[in-house]
């Protein structure tokens, strides 16, 4: 989980979600499930993302070091 990642689309279709849970426990008389939405509200204000972290491939090379035994001198 990744918080603030969300963009502004995604926030705004949590809310819609969050109200529409509201107003369903508001009808059924579940008002347990108003409880619920405490953290879609979290979610959305943190910018949570759920989603599984994508490996990322490193396609650096090798690393060589190289002892030549030159002395390196400033000219004069």
């Amino acid at each position: 989980m990744k918080l603030f990642e969300l963009n502004f689309a995604q926030m705004l279709i949590r809310y819609y979600v969050m109200m529409m849970v509201i107003i369903i426990a508001g009808f059924t008389g579940q008002w347990w499930l108003a409880g619920l939405s405490l953290f879609i509200f979290l979610g959305a204000i943190m910018g949570a993302k759920f989603e599984k972290a994508k490996k990322v491939e490193q396609k650096a090379g090798k690393m060589v070091h190289l002892e030549t035994g030159i002395e390196m001198r400033k000219a004069s």
